[in-house]
């Protein structure tokens, strides 16, 4: 399973690439795929940072945009 670290990383570095987050619904093998490819892609690149801007912003409203689904989804148990 793909940490919180790695899924933020993965993204934070596939937003400096593509200029948006990774679709939620890909599978953690894709995540960590993704951060390790655009990991060594960005190795040694001192300019990529500027293409961070926005990218906390973005970070913000997936992380609660992931939080209200848990919210409404079904929960199973006994009484």
């Amino acid at each position: 399973m793909c940490s919180p670290y790695v899924r933020k990383e993965a993204n934070r570095l596939h937003w400096i690439v593509k200029g948006h987050l990774i679709p939620v619904k890909e599978s953690d093998k894709t995540v960590e795929q993704i951060y390790d490819s655009y990991f060594k892609r960005l190795w040694g690149n001192h300019e990529a940072c500027v293409h961070e801007v926005g990218f906390e912003i973005a970070w913000k409203s997936r992380e609660t945009e992931i939080l209200d689904e848990r919210e409404h989804a079904a929960v199973l148990g006994y009484n």
